[in-house]
């Protein structure tokens, strides 16, 4: 198993007001789950915390949280990622999709 923190310039991100947190993705179904949180204390970074079951391929998880802090404002937010061995394409669909719940606006 592989863990590590890393954090990531970004522009901060202006979070809809009451949500606190937004989730994507189930751990057990062999792929990966992605947890967005507040963070107030810094909003011009996305912390970022990965447990991956595959270890060997942080430097591919470092250039896929890279590219989604540079290309969304996400800056004020705490990343949490439990991963069983999905493929690159998943890792940023689950990110864009915790991404689209977090600012998904509820009646």
């Amino acid at each position: 198993m592989e863990k590590f923190d890393k954090a990531f310039p970004s522009k901060p991100l202006t979070w809809p007001r009451g949500k606190q947190w937004a989730l994507a993705g189930v751990v057990g179904s062999g792929n990966l789950e992605v947890l967005f949180e507040r963070n107030p204390k810094i909003s011009d970074q996305m912390d970022c915390h990965v447990e991956s079951s595959i270890p060997g391929y942080k430097n591919s998880w470092l250039a896929a949280l890279g590219d989604f802090a540079s290309n969304y404002p996400v800056g004020g937010t705490k990343v949490t990622i439990h991963d069983q061995g999905a493929d690159p394409i998943v890792v940023t669909f689950r990110l864009r999709q915790a991404y689209d719940h977090l600012l998904k606006k509820t009646p």
